[in-house]
């Protein structure tokens, strides 16, 4: 693309902070009760939009502001456990690694020269299945909390083989689990071969004690960092998990890569984890019942309830909204869908408009919803993702992708953003295709590109400004500039 064609826009500019978002319905004029009463739900309909989804579609803004954001978040808690989309699954079928055991996957590229080069075919399955999801599956808020646990859990893909064991981590610990109970989400993570292996559990033996996984574990899955536990109970912890390993390609080619309990390598003396007693010869029961302790404890649900309210309220998170998603965690025995109930259903949340940048995923699956692109996620796609700051799959400590703001304000970071939106509209991208011309609908087009896009109307002097983008052969640069626009950038 030509030095010359990129667009440049003010960060500091904020296109409907004047009047904030408002639904054209082309009805007569309405009392001003009627008008704030309106202005209101289509504040809370971006905010949903936005928050338990990643951004509006043609249609989604008007049926949210119809129907009310409590019921709004209800239907989407009700989908989580519901099919996907058939069509969305069409999408996924070329992505074969997706549904393949680490097994399958060795004999799939047995043989193959190009060493590394496997890794990235497993890596863009995932990358593509990302973006693919994110932008049309109907499960939108599952989708959403699928790459929140992905991040909570993470996994490095670049560590040994966990380029073989991540697909079915994504696909067995996490998906099943995204919404059900945390209790069964950690058993799931604890058994799963790409996080054992990626913290070490699977050389974690009573001969020689390997505490990554015992220390991850009450730092960032359960407790919180430095949160009522000491080093002691790290090592005890530690020992617990003795013997939790994977199946070796040398041992059993057709089980490689699936979890392995290896009883002769397990500690069988007694332990001690803040105040939990195991006694001698436990087994894996010992490790069992460590994920029972840690699960139900309240420091689990108040850490757990501050990361929720972070990814949907704020990057400081407000004290009463993670009270309240605390106490519903402890009440329903860690039931997910309980627990984001109460915090999405927040008066905290419902106030919270404006108050978090999308993380580029967030960004990117929005802008593709909204022009309706038709896309795979192509590579290219990944790059200009890694470019903003959040190349997937691919952030290497396991505290997962930063979840603030600040992490991707960088200059380098937000010009990939406005070169990306403009790249999108302009054909950069050879395998995603588009209409813009029928995206404003009839009328003006910049209201009506403005209405879809935000629900907004724009501030007459932000009109103005861009008039002279009001036209067929400006059309591609009109809708990179309201893409690349800071409201654009916020998630509600």
């Amino acid at each position: 693309m030509p030095g010359s064609n990129r667009i440049i826009v003010d960060p500091t500019a904020t296109p409907a902070a004047t009047s904030g978002p408002t639904l054209a319905t082309g009805a007569p004029a309405a009392t001003p009760a009627a008008t704030a009463a309106a202005t209101d739900r289509a504040a809370q309909a971006w905010l949903g939009a936005n928050r338990l989804m990643f951004g509006p579609r043609a249609g989604d803004l008007e049926r949210i502001a119809a129907m009310g954001l409590d019921d709004f978040i209800d239907e989407q808690l009700a989908l989580a456990s519901g099919p996907e989309d058939p069509a969305l699954e069409t999408r996924l079928k070329g992505f074969d690694t997706l549904t393949m055991s680490p097994g399958e996957i060795l004999t799939k590229y047995a043989g193959d020269p190009r060493g590394t080069g496997i890794r990235r075919d497993i890596l863009l399955d995932l990358q593509q299945a990302a973006v693919i999801r994110a932008v049309y599956s109907k499960r939108q808020l599952y989708e959403v909390m699928v790459d929140f646990w992905n991040n909570h859990f993470n996994v490095g893909f670049n560590k040994k083989f966990d380029y073989l064991l991540k697909p079915a981590d994504d696909r067995d610990a996490i998906r099943p689990h995204a919404l059900g109970t945390f209790r069964e989400l950690l058993g799931a993570s604890a058994k799963s071969p790409a996080v054992l292996q990626s913290l070490d559990n699977d050389t974690n033996t009573r001969d020689k004690l390997n505490e990554n996984y015992g220390r991850e574990l009450l730092e960032l899955h359960t407790l919180g960092a430095d949160n009522g536990y000491t080093q002691k109970d790290v090592s005890e912890t530690a020992r617990a998990f003795t013997g939790w390993s994977i199946e070796l390609l040398r041992d059993n080619p057709e089980k490689a890569g699936q979890f392995l309990y290896r009883p002769r390598l397990h500690d069988e003396g007694a332990k001690t984890i803040m105040g939990l007693q195991l006694k001698a010869n436990g087994g894996m029961k010992d490790g069992e019942a460590v994920l029972d302790h840690l699960a139900a404890h309240p420091n689990t649900a108040t850490h757990l309830s501050e990361k929720l309210c972070r990814r949907f309220i704020a990057d400081a998170p407000p004290a009463e909204a993670v009270s309240a998603g605390a106490a519903a965690f402890t009440a329903s025995k860690g039931d997910l869908k309980r627990t984001l109930a109460a915090i999405l259903h927040s008066p905290a949340f419902k106030a919270s408009g404006g108050r978090k940048l999308k993380r580029p995923l967030e960004f990117v699956a929005s802008a593709l919803r909204a022009v309706e692109a038709d896309t795979n996620a192509e590579t290219r796609m990944q790059t200009a993702l890694g470019t903003m700051g959040q190349p997937l799959f691919l952030w290497q400590p396991p505290n997962g992708f930063p979840d603030v703001a600040g992490a991707y304000l960088g200059t380098s970071a937000l010009l990939a953003r406005w070169n990306f939106a403009l790249d999108l509209v302009n054909g950069a991208y050879r395998e995603t295709r588009m209409q813009l011309a029928g995206l404003a609908g009839p009328g003006d087009v910049i209201d009506g590109l403005a209405q879809r896009f935000y629900g907004a109307t724009l501030p007459a002097p932000v009109k103005t400004t861009l008039q002279p983008f009001a036209t067929q052969k400006a059309l591609p640069q009109l809708v990179a500039l309201l893409l690349s626009a800071p409201l654009f950038q916020m998630r509600g």
